[in-house]
C-alpha cells in the first residue's frame, strides 16, 4: 500500500474522530453508498444509505450521540481501489456517560480518489449491550 493512501486514511480517521465532519466528506463521491451492518432497532442511523447527504446525516447523528474518545485505525490494507480498516474506537455515549469499547471493520471503494462505499461491520451484539448498558440473557433467545 502507497504511503500517500496509508497517510489519507489516517487523516480521514483522525478527522472524524475529531468531528471534523466537512472534511471527511470532502472525499466522498456524490453518490457514495454507506451500508453499516448493525441492528437498526438499536442505531436507527445506521443502515443502508446512499448520497453523500444521507452519509453526513448518519455521521453528524453519530456525533450527536457519542464523543469520540479513540477512533484509530490499528490495521489498514488496501489494494488499488480498495481498502479494510480495522478501528479501535472508545466512545462516550452522551445521553449517558458510559463507555463505549468497539472493534469496527470498514470496507472502502474508491473511484477517482473518492469514496464511493463504505460498508461497516461490528461485533453488534457487544455494542448493544455496550450502549444499553445490560447483559442480554441469550438464555431466552
Amino acid at each position: 500500500m502507497s504511503e500517500k493512501l496509508r497517510a489519507r486514511i489516517y487523516s480521514l480517521y483522525s478527522a472524524y474522530a475529531k468531528g471534523r465532519l466537512d472534511f471527511v466528506l470532502n472525499f466522498f463521491d456524490d453518490n457514495a453508498e454507506f451500508i453499516s451492518y448493525a441492528p437498526v432497532d438499536v442505531f436507527p442511523y445506521l443502515g443502508r444509505r446512499k448520497g453523500k447527504s444521507a452519509i453526513a446525516e448518519v455521521m453528524k447523528t453519530a456525533q450527536t450521540e457519542f464523543e469520540y474518545l479513540t477512533y484509530l485505525p490499528i490495521f489498514v490494507v488496501a489494494e488499488k481501489t480498495d481498502a479494510g480498516v480495522i478501528v479501535q474506537v472508545r466512545l462516550r455515549q452522551r445521553s449517558t456517560d458510559r463507555i463505549i469499547h468497539l472493534l469496527v471493520a470498514h470496507f472502502i471503494r474508491f473511484r477517482a480518489g473518492r469514496i464511493i462505499e463504505l460498508r461497516e461491520f461490528m461485533d453488534s451484539f457487544d455494542a448493544v449491550q455496550q450502549v444499553l448498558g445490560s447483559e442480554i440473557d441469550t438464555v431466552k433467545l
